[in-house]
């Protein structure tokens, strides 16, 4: 697994989070919506989630409840279950294209809610609309600064443009607003790896596993990142934790692997030692 794929898979926890725009309207009566609306406008995700799931059941296939869902699993930290929803969100143009127009309608009705405005910036990147991403995600914080949410995702735009600078600012906002903000955290740690700042990405994914210890990619990142700085033992450990977490999964896999090779690394290392000190 490399820095780059890492990267993306650590990123990507808020990038889907960050898309909508023009296209097909919905084939459904509006009241079908009335209650996920009424909740995400206040801020009530718990509801957003139940109200989702109860029109998935009538209707598996809508796009556009798919990504509100996954908008409320990630306002809710369920980052698994988020990432279960990208298949429908991106799974053609006609739903990027209905789900950006929702967006855009539901601003248009609510133009001074932060939580319509923050909707509507996390949809357009999925259409490489970023500027208008930026503009909407800048809105939501005009009426609400304190909505760390937003300068995440203002984060994840400036990283995508590689103004690394820019994103690390918006992430550090977010943590200071949030201290337990988990995908603040994760998305900063992933910026100093990709920008080659080791010891300070390392400080960023322990504290995202001191919030919450079962995300197991971020212990992928550790193990990677100890190894890198020689540290074999943190490394082994953080594998472990892997295994011990999904132990069939591909990460999984990978940890078992990753040990295996550190351990011959190790066992190599100790034969040269040995074999220099032969007088």
């Amino acid at each position: 697994m490399n820095k780059l794929k890492k990267f993306i898979t650590a990123l990507f926890i808020l990038f889907l989070f960050t898309g909508c725009r023009t296209g097909i309207l919905l084939e459904r009566p509006q009241n079908d919506l009335h209650e996920i609306e009424h909740a995400l406008l206040e801020g009530k995700w718990d509801a957003v989630m139940t109200y989702s799931e109860e029109l998935l059941v009538r209707e598996p296939e809508n796009a556009i409840v798919h990504f509100l869902l996954s908008v409320a699993y990630y306002m809710k930290g369920e980052y698994e279950l988020q990432e279960k929803q990208y298949p429908w969100v991106l799974k053609d143009q006609q739903s990027m294209d209905a789900i950006v127009v929702w967006c855009e309608n539901l601003v248009q009705r609510f133009p001074q809610n932060y939580y319509a405005r923050f909707l509507l910036g996390s949809a357009y990147p999925i259409k490489d609309e970023a500027e208008k991403a930026i503009e909407n995600y800048k809105k939501a914080i005009e009426i609400n600064p304190n909505l760390a949410d937003a300068y995440v995702g203002l984060g994840t735009i400036y990283l995508d443009d590689e103004q690394v600078d820019e994103a690390i600012k918006y992430f550090k906002r977010a943590i200071e607003i949030n201290p337990a903000y988990i995908a603040a955290y994760l998305n900063l740690g992933a910026t100093y790896e990709y920008n080659d700042q080791l010891d300070e990405a390392i400080v960023s994914y322990e504290k995202t596993i001191e919030i919450n210890p079962r995300i197991v990619r971020v212990y992928v990142s550790l193990g990677d990142l100890y190894l890198q700085k020689g540290d074999r033992d943190k490394a082994i450990k953080a594998y472990e934790k892997i295994i011990e977490l999904e132990p069939n999964s591909e990460l999984g896999i990978y940890a078992k692997d990753a040990i295996e090779k550190a351990q011959a690394d190790s066992d190599k290392d100790t034969a040269d030692t040995k074999e220099q000190r032969k007088p």
